[in-house]
């Protein structure tokens, strides 16, 4: 398995972990495990199901069983914020994700144990400028703000390697 596969299983491996796995994204995964040659009744298991209508409480049942057939070990706490925390803000700045989803998502900064904890005010004055200034939709200058915080975050965790 190359590493981007690797990442992309412990991210969704932390979603499950502080909340619930992304279900496309869990389906997305093992049909790229399948491509690359992991074929295993748990991926294969998880690869047919629908990437839009998987819920997520069956998504993390499937990706759990494709976690252990990996052998994966369940990340600590810090571990889990970053990889989470990588993950959305690549997102943000690719604009895989609206600003809208991204700001919410980066809340992720405040869980117990984050490395990350000391930006939770920040994520939050975005939060609340989106939705009580902005009424819930991003402009131009929250999406540049949203950026900068977003490049921040990668650079810290880039230089301090948790994940």
């Amino acid at each position: 398995m190359n590493d981007d596969l690797l990442r992309r299983a412990r991210t969704e491996q932390a979603r499950a972990l502080l909340d619930d796995a992304d279900p496309h994204h869990a389906v997305m995964l093992a049909c790229d495990l399948l491509v690359a040659g992991v074929d295993s009744e748990a991926v294969t298991a998880l690869a047919a199901e629908s990437a839009r209508t998987l819920p997520a409480h069956r998504a993390n049942r499937r990706l759990a069983a494709v976690i252990t057939e990996l052998g994966l070990p369940e990340p600590d706490l810090p571990t889990a914020v970053a990889l989470i925390a990588a993950d959305t803000c690549e997102r943000i700045l690719d604009r895989g994700i609206p600003a809208e989803v991204g700001t919410h998502l980066l809340y992720v900064v405040g869980h117990e144990g984050s490395p990350l904890d000391d930006l939770l005010p920040a994520v939050a004055a975005l939060a609340t400028r989106l939705e009580d200034d902005l009424g819930g939709h991003a402009d131009d200058e929250l999406r540049t703000r949203l950026d900068a915080l977003a490049r921040a975050i990668l650079n810290r965790l880039r230089a301090g390697e948790p994940a």
